[in-house]
């Protein structure tokens, strides 16, 4: 009866493993990706500044 709770209590100990390994993956994926969110909208912030300054000079920059 021991050993059948050791088994178990190791199968019990391994699948919290995996599941807080699964959550942490997701967690860093979700980080990541809102980092890279926030970059890109940083960015357009920064193309946004660029031309309301050309506009203001009276010109626009455009590059295909």
């Amino acid at each position: 009866m021991d050993a059948n709770l050791t088994v178990a209590a190791a199968c019990a100990i391994k699948n919290s493993q995996i599941q807080q390994n699964t959550s942490m993956a997701v967690a860093q994926k979700t980080l990541q990706t809102q980092r890279q969110q926030g970059e890109a909208v940083v960015e357009l912030i920064q193309q946004s500044e660029q031309i309301t300054a050309q506009l203001a000079q009276g010109r626009l920059d455009v590059q295909l």
